[in-house]
């Protein structure tokens, strides 16, 4: 018995080999059959080489090369079935192909059984390096069987090659470990047939330990990257295949988009993916969650499809609904409108309904016109409440459309929508600005109306301009510094006939636009509203103008 360092590398190869066939036949993945076959004949094959090494006699090492045929007719087959189905050319193995490659072993296990065809012309023993070798000559059998596996072989690894250029950078590294255990084989047997002393089958246990690694590592069995790859590059939504250890399968375009990150088959989900979407597969919730990537935000929902056990994978589908969020976050906000709306007019018309009610019965029985009196100012009421609800409600209910407008232009037309018999505007020309003219004019409206209706309608108002906004002010009460938040709540009002909308219509407006709103005491003594944040168009003169109100 002769132990070498080339009996330790088959014996290695041989047992590497048999546990990546175990392994594929443990995983039960599709393309795992092929991976068993080849990797059993490839560790067989070794296994031979290394008895054939060991021998030191003539009948034993003979015995032994013969047995190497047998994985040298069955191994090319396995090989190109293997590569076929990894390749998306599944169609490719039919039963006449599979009979087609059966032809050569089975005429190579016929010849060698019954001695027709010589593989071996000519055997003897030889030393070298004070080791007994076998010393043969090839006959025309063993040079046929060569001519084959080259062929076969070849054809598959074109495939291999082929598809890992193809598919693109998500199986770059998968494309990497099969390439490896594809070339090596190939490079050691151009040595062997290049004359060299040398054993390829010692280096057998690279391609089946490279095969194991991407088994184990890259889901080798559980992916076929080409057929996958012509269907998720059209796909809108995203996909992510997992294995049944949370690792990156498989992925399409569209899936590594939404995620914003960049994926790469091998790698665990839950460490490239946004912490959000793995909470969500991991908790299998379907709400949408928030990815946020540099500059781009967006709203996907993340679904889950298979069952979570040893061998199956997990398929995750990510939506990009990101509109419909949007659609959903101006419905919600109109919806909250109308109910402040409906609030507004349950609770507020009760009670001037009630004092018309009663107000009514004693009309009818007195008929004194101090009763009419108050039924009609109870009905004066209402309309005020019926009034300030709708332009609550209009308020800001669309998107500014802005352009440049005049303040002073905007202002002169609000103050003719008030009843402004007694009171004064003094507009100083301001700066253009940059706002939807219907909705400024709601906000001077409703700041005149505040203004005027505090101060029992003799009200001088201002309005002047900021460099980043305007300013309106009157010499009205004022409104204390503790109470100057408190006054934009709906509803909120100091005067017993206010509704509290005004300065909460002001607040909605400015909130459209993005401004901001605050209070102030003006030089007067009275209340100064500052609107800032406004975008200004410079280049509009300077001059005063005052509007007087009337009827």
């Amino acid at each position: 018995m002769q132990l070498t360092a080339e009996v330790a590398l088959s014996g290695l190869s041989a047992v590497a080999s048999l546990a990546v066939a175990w392994f594929a036949h443990r995983r039960d993945a599709p393309g795992s059959r092929s991976v068993i076959v080849f990797s059993t004949v490839a560790g067989l094959w070794a296994a031979t080489n290394a008895a054939q090494i060991l021998a030191t006699t003539l009948d034993a090492k003979l015995l032994a090369d013969r047995a190497q045929y047998v994985g040298i007719a069955v191994f090319p087959g396995a090989w190109f079935t293997f590569t076929a189905a990894y390749s998306g050319r599944e169609n490719w193995v039919t039963p006449r192909t599979v009979a087609a490659l059966a032809v050569v072993p089975v005429l190579t296990l016929g010849a060698l059984a019954t001695g027709v065809v010589d593989f071996v012309v000519a055997a003897g023993l030889d030393t070298a390096n004070g080791l007994v070798v076998l010393d043969h000559e090839f006959g025309v059998g063993f040079w046929i069987l060569i001519a084959y596996a080259v062929a076969v072989s070849g054809a598959g690894t074109v495939f291999l090659v082929e598809s890992a250029l193809r598919v693109g950078h998500r199986y770059r590294r998968q494309a990497v470990v099969l390439l490896t255990g594809a070339v090596v084989p190939w490079v050691a047997m151009v040595v062997f047939l290049g004359g060299a002393r040398f054993e390829p089958e010692a280096l057998f246990g690279v391609p089946s330990l490279a095969f194991g690694y991407g088994v184990a590592r890259y889901g080798l069995l559980e992916t076929k990257p080409v057929d996958r790859d012509r269907v998720f590059s059209e796909l809108n939504d995203g996909v992510v295949v997992l294995g049944s250890d949370g690792q990156v399968v498989d992925y399409n375009p569209a899936g590594e988009e939404l995620l914003g990150t960049t994926l790469a088959v091998g790698e665990a989900f839950e460490r490239v993916a946004p912490a959000a979407v793995a909470d969500s597969v991991e908790t299998e919730t379907t709400e949408p969650v928030l990815v946020e990537q540099d500059s781009v935000s967006r709203w996907v929902t993340v679904e889950t499809t298979g069952e979570r056990d040893e061998s199956a994978r997990t398929v995750v589908l990510l939506n990009d609904v990101t509109e419909l969020e949007r659609q959903r976050a101006e419905l919600d906000k109109e919806n909250a409108r109308l109910e402040r709306v409906a609030d507004t007019i349950s609770h507020d018309l009760r009670n001037p309904l009630s004092v018309a009610d009663g107000y009514l019965d004693l009309a009818a029985e007195t008929g004194e016109q101090a009763h009419f009196d108050r039924i009609e100012s109870a009905h004066d009421r209402m309309d005020d409440i019926i009034d300030g609800t709708l332009r609550l409600a209009r308020a800001g209910t669309e998107a500014p459309e802005t352009e440049t407008v005049s303040v002073r232009s905007v202002a002169e037309r609000a103050w003719g929508n008030v009843e402004s018999t007694d009171a004064s505007l003094d507009c100083t020309t301001a700066a253009p600005v940059v706002a939807d003219p219907r909705q400024l004019e709601s906000l001077l409206e409703n700041l005149f109306r505040n203004a005027i209706e505090h101060s029992d309608g003799t009200a001088s108002v201002t309005v002047d301009s900021l460099d980043d906004g305007f300013i309106v002010a009157d010499d009205g009460p004022g409104i204390p510094e503790a109470e100057r938040e408190t006054v934009f709540d709906r509803g909120y009002t100091t005067n017993d006939d206010g509704t509290g909308f005004g300065l909460a219509i002001i607040r909605d407006i400015a909130d459209a636009h993005g401004w901001q709103v605050s209070l102030s005491e003006s030089p007067d003594g009275g209340l100064q509203v500052s609107v800032t944040g406004v975008r200004t168009a410079h280049g509009e003169g300077g001059e005063s103008e005052t509007a007087r109100g009337t009827d």
